[in-house]
């Protein structure tokens, strides 16, 4: 790795370097990075009025979104490796943020879903994953870990309150959600004067995607790649798509209530990731990604069961501490994966293994709901977690 930095430790001796404006920068645009479907979601409806087309349509602004990110990010994730991580993040942020401010000032719902596409160049996820690769740059060991679960915290954070505030927004002018797309502004400054690319813009003499192959342990990466697409599939397919519908169906919840439950489970996630560092000195990834299922299993089947709302929710805050234990974990152990002069290119499969369990699960689970109901679909969930502790156990996912 090409620096570490340190700075005062956590009662458990865990340096998180708090003052660093490496991590300030990291941070911030991690907090950035949910705004992306999160805050836009409550504004489906108005914006639907305010263009005069069909529901389906208003939805476009969350598809077109979606699938340019998961097809350029190794082609960014690439660029970073080549000229630098400052200089594509910060561009990143800059078109990120001026798409996405644009579309609060348009009349044209052509334009706006032209506007919404080129934002999702720069998605966040692609955003995340580099932030994510600047952190195995600078940080090494325990630090490394405790550093990631802090990013991931955040992010966990962000997709909890911007739901809230979005609704918040869109409650008085269609476009309002939009128009904090431009916080993306000052954020590209101040990772362009935070970050000097030290670790950024080597060229190989043996080619990229040879350097890569070689210096990445292809078994591993393919294993935890997997478990992050099948960990991120419990979240989208169960939590996101088929929860809302059992908690209508089955307890008679408004949609207000829903998302306060939700941002609830969210929220525990990032109170467990925060712990991250702490954690993985004292278990393996094998050990945390196998409790995070166990977690699931739980609180899958503690929701399908529960006959009272209380019990109900303490299962899903279960859920939510599984969470806490897998993606920070899954994060810091594909960070670790790749030297510096091609982690940029293998951080950036994570926005494609995630945008396309995003994709894929909700249709899943949105079919096995019409089939067998939700609360049988929340059953299998729960039997499809324990399945994934025997693959973490089989497969090889400790360096």
């Amino acid at each position: 790795m090409a620096t570490t930095e340190s700075g005062a430790s956590t009662a458990a001796g865990v340096s998180v370097p708090w003052r660093s404006p490496t991590l300030v920068a990291v941070l911030a645009t991690t907090l950035l990075t949910p705004m992306d479907v999160p805050l836009v979601s409550p504004a489906l409806t108005e914006a639907q009025s305010v263009f005069g087309v069909s529901a389906s349509s208003a939805g476009l602004l969350i598809t077109v979104y979606a699938v340019p990110g998961i097809l350029v990010a190794p082609v960014i994730g690439r660029l970073a490796d080549r000229i630098g991580r400052r200089t594509v993040l910060s561009g990143c942020l800059v078109l990120f943020g001026t798409a996405g401010t644009a579309i609060a000032f348009t009349n044209d719902f052509t334009v706006a879903l032209g506007l919404r596409a080129l934002q999702g160049v720069a998605a966040g996820s692609v955003l995340s994953a580099l932030a994510m690769t600047v952190v195995g740059d600078r940080y090494s060991g325990p630090e490394h870990d405790a550093v990631m679960g802090v990013t991931s915290a955040m992010l966990s954070l962000g997709t909890a309150v911007y739901p809230v505030v979005g609704g918040y927004l869109a409650a008085r002018a269609w476009n309002a959600p939009f128009l904090m797309y431009a916080a993306a502004l000052p954020v590209a400054g101040l990772v362009f004067v935070a970050l000097d690319d030290e670790a950024g813009g080597r060229r190989s003499d043996d080619g990229y995607l040879r350097a890569a192959l070689a210096a990445v342990p292809t078994g591993r990466a393919a294993a935890l790649y997997g478990v992050m697409f099948l960990a991120f599939a419990f979240l989208f397919g169960g939590i996101y798509t088929v929860l809302p519908f059992y908690l209508a169906s089955a307890f008679g919840l408004p949609a207000p209530t829903i998302g306060l439950v939700t941002s609830a489970v969210l929220l525990v996630t990032a109170g467990v990731s925060m712990g991250n560092g702490r954690l993985s000195a004292r278990a393996s990834t094998t050990g945390l990604l196998s409790a995070g299922f166990a977690l699931f299993a739980v609180g899958f089947l503690g929701v399908a069961v529960a006959e009272t709302l209380p019990v109900l929710v303490g299962a899903l805050l279960v859920f939510g501490a599984g969470s806490g234990l897998i993606t920070p974990t899954l994060f810091a152990a594909i960070s670790a994966l790749a030297p510096d002069h091609v982690r940029a290119g293998v951080m950036s499969l994570q926005t494609t293994t995630i945008g396309t369990s995003q994709a894929v699960a909700p249709v899943l689970a949105t079919a096995a709901g019409a089939a067998v109901g939700y609360r049988a679909t929340l059953l299998g969930a729960s039997g499809g977690a324990v399945l994934c502790i025997v693959v973490v156990a089989l497969a090889p996912l400790d360096g």
